[in-house]
């Protein structure tokens, strides 16, 4: 459980801290209101990520015993991407400043 949780915090910071994908990001955010919402919501980022790995980790059946799991692991990422989120966030501003690609 542990190396899924942090698989997904790993592909949340990825997708959408990673300043390679900063340009791909920002253009995104000026096509639509859902992709300006997702990507400027770390919680919403946790989420979908978490639901992302659980669905591809899991044998997928339709049981209220899968969709349980399924949904409190997406609330737990959702809620550690989030406190991550406002832990690093001011650390990455600072290492961008300090060293622009």
């Amino acid at each position: 459980m542990l190396f899924l949780i942090l698989l997904t915090l790993s592909i949340r910071f990825f997708l959408f801290d990673f300043v390679l994908f900063k340009g791909i990001r920002n253009y995104l955010k000026t096509k639509g209101y859902l992709f300006r919402k997702v990507l400027s919501c770390p919680f919403c980022q946790g989420f979908w990520s978490g639901m992302g790995v659980f669905l591809t980790t899991h044998l997928i059946t339709f049981e209220l015993s899968f969709l349980l799991p399924m949904i409190s692991f997406g609330f737990v990422t959702a809620y550690l991407s989030m406190m991550t989120t406002a832990i690093f966030y001011p650390l990455i501003d600072k290492f961008e400043r300090n060293f622009p690609i």
